[in-house]
């Protein structure tokens, strides 16, 4: 694979095993409320968080309102959905292949530049987006954000076409 930018790297995949997960559309500005707010749920209903927090961004922001859903590994294999209706349990969670960039400090400005690098090094290779972006966030607080995008290719659908142009 072509990699034009520096700090793009290609990953086999993101995978986490007993997710917890949640859709919500909130204004950009009241995204570390949800999130807090959706941890301490968690938390409140008595489960053990395993691992790192993460959110998918579904949309471009329209009228600066966000549609992300949001995700926290347990340690739990089970998850009560009566209770936390608004809530979904995976027990298994992959998404694959991925490319993966870092926004580094100034999370709101540089955020669009790493998406541009990566759809561009899936255009560049001829790759298509087949996932929402992926944010992993760090668990000690370091002031940095894993991107990751998830990628398909067409080649294989047009080998399978191209013996039967004629």
């Amino acid at each position: 694979m072509k990699i034009s930018f520096q700090n793009i790297q290609v990953e086999e995949k993101i995978a986490f095993q007993n997710v917890i997960s949640q859709r919500k559309q909130v204004h950009y500005k009241k995204m570390d409320g949800a999130f807090q707010k959706f941890i301490s749920i968690v938390v409140a209903s008595g489960y053990h968080l395993k691992g790192t927090y993460f959110y998918s961004l579904n949309n471009a922001p329209i009228d600066e309102i966000v549609d992300i859903e949001m995700f926290i590994p347990i340690y739990e294999n089970c998850f009560d959905t009566k209770n936390l209706a608004t809530f979904n349990y995976h027990t298994y969670f992959e998404v694959g292949p991925v490319l993966k960039n870092s926004v580094t400090e100034s999370f709101e400005k540089n955020t669009e530049q790493v998406y541009a690098e990566l759809l561009a090094t899936l255009e560049i290779n001829d790759l298509e987006i087949n996932t929402p972006f992926f944010h992993i966030l760090p668990r000690d607080k370091a002031k940095y954000t894993y991107i990751y995008l998830g990628y398909t290719s067409n080649s294989l659908f047009l080998k399978d076409t191209e013996g039967e142009r004629e």
